[in-house]
């Protein structure tokens, strides 16, 4: 899914190559790039991050959220499975002058090492799978240095919905990430207890991510022709707008959720 090119990603999302929730809050005219890097800034305020800082970053994608933490005197440990997004991202902090504030690494994150002040996932979790959630919590746990924390973007379907999801593969589970599986909010918490973490805030702001997808499908739609110069046909074209206009259906009626989920040792 993350290696289908950096030029179609780049097509339609916003300048700083996120493809998560932006934080819209009551200003929905408010740009996608602004909003994107006011989730960033939250992620950071919530978190207590301070010039100096060290923080690993579970899935870093293009580099948004490294970037911006590196920007603000933080050192940042980051890790991707996607080569393409490495790429992307080294070449990305190179330009900004950052580099020697970001570590890089192709690297799963069950082989990390070391410990950090502040640990950030963002919407990683929901393709880890069933079986591996508790390993990635204990992994939280591992890596969170004395007095630390960790901060989980997590998009979760409501717990009404959540065994009858279970029994059957869905629309996204079968096309576009085979092998995922969403939480719950209680699963969330009931994971993080198992691995010896307590939820110090489950923040929620679906209805941010139901219209940050209706703007990427928006952006898609302005620039399908170019995603067919490379080499998308069509059948690919229409998956894609019903996965961005699928998924804001779940948020807008509140099905799914995204919760920033911010955890500390026990």
């Amino acid at each position: 899914h993350y290696d289908l090119g950096n030029k179609f990603y780049s097509l339609w999302l916003d300048r700083t190559m996120t493809y998560s929730a932006a934080l819209f809050g009551d200003q929905k005219a408010k740009p996608l790039e602004s909003a994107q890097t006011d989730k960033y800034d939250r992620i950071l305020a919530q978190i207590g991050a301070k010039q100096g800082d060290s923080i690993l970053e579970i899935g870093c994608g293009w580099g948004g959220f490294a970037e911006a933490a590196a920007r603000r005197g933080m050192r940042v440990t980051a890790v991707t499975i996607s080569k393409e997004q490495l790429d992307y991202a080294r070449a990305r902090l190179e330009a900004a002058g950052l580099a020697d504030r970001v570590n890089l690494q192709f690297r799963d994150y069950r082989d990390i090492e070391g410990q950090y002040d502040h640990i950030v996932s963002i919407e990683m979790i929901e393709a880890v799978g069933e079986r591996y959630w508790p390993d990635y919590f204990a992994t939280l746990k591992r890596h969170i240095a004395p007095g630390g924390s960790a901060l989980v973007q997590a998009i979760v379907i409501a717990d009404e919905f959540y065994e009858a999801y279970r029994r059957r593969p869905d629309f996204i589970q079968t096309y576009i990430f085979p092998g995922g599986m969403l939480l719950s909010p209680q699963k969330i918490t009931d994971q993080c207890r198992r691995a010896g973490l307590k939820v110090a805030e489950l923040y929620s702001f679906g209805l941010d991510y139901a219209h940050t997808l209706e703007t990427w499908l928006g952006r898609f739609d302005q620039v399908a022709r170019q995603v067919g110069e490379l080499g998308f046909d069509e059948r690919f074209r229409r998956m894609w707008r019903y996965y961005l206009a699928y998924c804001a259906a779940g948020f807008s009626t509140r099905r799914t959720d995204v919760l920033q989920a911010h955890f500390r040792p026990l």
